[in-house]
């Protein structure tokens, strides 16, 4: 695999978003580098908004979406 092709998590990203902003000497000037309203950036690193497609691309990163099946429930017994 890739390194391009490698999914993170969501404490991952957050991670990265931080130590991004920590390079651009701040989240202000991490805000201004990038375009991103400042006020916004600091509710998405607080999660308190969704992560903007423009802060994905200040950081190199695409949203996907994935599934997976769930797991059989497992029977109790006594229940039915």
């Amino acid at each position: 695999m890739m390194v391009r092709d490698t999914l993170l998590t969501a404490s991952q990203l957050f991670s990265e978003l931080n130590t991004k902003m920590a390079e651009a000497g701040g989240n202000d000037a991490f805000a201004a580098l990038h375009g991103i309203n400042k006020s916004s950036l600091s509710n998405m690193a607080n999660c308190r908004r969704k992560i903007s497609k423009k802060l994905l691309d200040a950081l190199g990163l695409e949203m996907v979406v994935m599934f997976r099946r769930k797991q059989p429930a497992q029977k109790t017994k006594g229940k039915k």
